[in-house]
């Protein structure tokens, strides 16, 4: 019925990153591990630079994190290139550097290169087609009756049919686009993909759904693990506090640059503030920076919930079961069925205050007297915590020394604390 798959090759900066903040300025760091190949056959290099500064002129810094590239360009590449369109111009805020890098990217021919987008539907539709390919393979193999073409189509159009609602019922729309110029355009790659995963020949219904299906994933906001994460820090001329801006892009789909904010922080004039006087920001793999802020590691955390929340779910039937003589109506379960939802609220409200109270806000009140070099060793040893706990773990290493750290102030902007150097400057007398 289907094939068998590997998965897609590519560059992956599955990376730790940090910054931390506070009126004086910003820390950031970054390993450098890069992960290439595919998910059953990875090579981990530790070379990656992922933390740049703007230019020599501006208090801005970027990380990058997820894709190794963007629309085949590598990052430090197009950031590089992007020094150059810039120039000596300076901005009054850090949003508006962020948006000229982003007009950079839609201007610049070589970004936005109408040959590859077909990248960004491949890694889009790739990934939802497997896992709905997944879905069908458990129905085969949970079957008693043996599967047929039909059967098997079926499966697939039930699974299609739910995934376009629920992309259709997303309520932020990211790109407005034509469907008919999507089909035209994108039929042959989406087509490539069916082949390589699907064995059988599918109906033109089922065809057109896919397609369909195709096109309501790329408008709205979902993205790939193909995407990237970008991360602008620092100040603007007229920013007095810093600032930071976290975009997640896909790339560029008939024209058009897909791309969502997904976190703004500003360090502000006092705690009672939007933002606060302090913040600690951890990007990509974050469960070791989550559990020292917290207390407890994250998926240690979703298990013993997800316990409780069966136990709960589970109460009106195990009283029935359990106690002798007692018959409860259907009112009595709707009942209980709340009350276990109430508690099950109540104890997660519960725990997250206690977080708040005993381990994050008194460490963000730590963060807010630290002097730089302190938060910058702060930064640097938070990395260093997730890379020791992948060193000696079954995952792969996708988190590794040396970690870059760098220190951006209003009056001095951008410096290196510690960078990795590829270059003998002995032998480059010229660097």
């Amino acid at each position: 019925m289907f094939k068998d798959n590997e998965s897609i090759e590519r560059r992956f900066n599955i990376t730790a990153e940090i910054v931390i903040m506070n009126k004086q300025g910003i820390a950031l760091a970054a390993d450098s591990a890069i992960t290439s190949g595919r998910d059953d056959i990875k090579k981990v290099y530790n070379t990656a630079n992922k933390l740049f500064s703007l230019t020599e002129d501006q208090a801005v810094g970027v990380m990058v994190y997820g894709s190794a590239s963007f629309m085949e360009i590598p990052w430090e590449v197009i950031i590089k290139c992007y020094r150059e369109y810039l120039g000596t111009r300076t901005f009054s805020t850090l949003p508006q550097y962020m948006e000229h890098f982003l007009e950079f990217l839609r201007n610049d021919d070589r970004c936005n290169n109408p040959e590859m987008e077909e990248v960004s539907i491949y890694n889009t539709f790739y990934e939802i087609l497997i896992q709905i390919v997944r879905k069908v393979e458990d129905d085969i193999n949970e079957s008693e009756e043996e599967a047929t073409d039909n059967t098997v189509a079926k499966w697939m159009d039930k699974y299609i049919d739910e995934d376009i609602e629920e992309f259709q019922q997303k309520d932020e729309i990211l790109l407005e686009l034509n469907y008919d110029d999507f089909k035209e355009k994108y039929r042959p790659i989406i087509e490539e993909i069916e082949e390589d995963l699907i064995s059988f020949s599918l109906t033109e219904l089922l065809k057109e759904k896919l397609i369909k299906l195709a096109y309501e994933a790329a408008r709205t906001n979902s993205f790939s693990t193909g995407s990237s994460g970008l991360v602008f820090a620092g100040f603007g001329d007229k920013d007095l506090f810093p600032h930071l801006l976290n975009y997640r892009l896909e790339g560029f789909i008939l024209g058009q640059l897909k791309f969502t904010k997904e976190i703004e922080k500003q360090i502000s004039y006092t705690n009672q503030q939007k933002d606060g006087t302090a913040a600690i920001v951890p990007f990509a793999q974050r469960e070791m920076i989550d559990s020292f802020m917290g207390g407890m590691e994250p998926n240690m955390q979703d298990a013993i919930f997800n316990i409780i929340q069966k136990v709960l779910t589970e109460y009106p039937t195990q009283i029935q079961k359990h106690v002798e003589d007692i018959s409860l109506s259907e009112n009595h379960v709707t009942s209980l069925e709340k009350l276990g939802k109430d508690v099950y609220q109540t104890i997660k409200e519960a725990v997250w205050e206690y977080q708040q109270d005993y381990y994050i806000n008194p460490l963000l009140g730590i963060v807010r007297s630290l002097p730089k070099e302190d938060l910058a060793d702060m930064a640097e040893t938070l990395i260093n915590l997730t890379s020791f706990k992948r060193r000696v773990s079954r995952a792969t290493e996708s988190v590794g020394l040396p970690v870059d750290v760098a220190f951006i102030t209003k009056g001095d902007g951008f410096v290196w604390r510690k960078r990795k150097n590829f270059v003998n400057h002995e032998l480059n007398a010229r660097l």
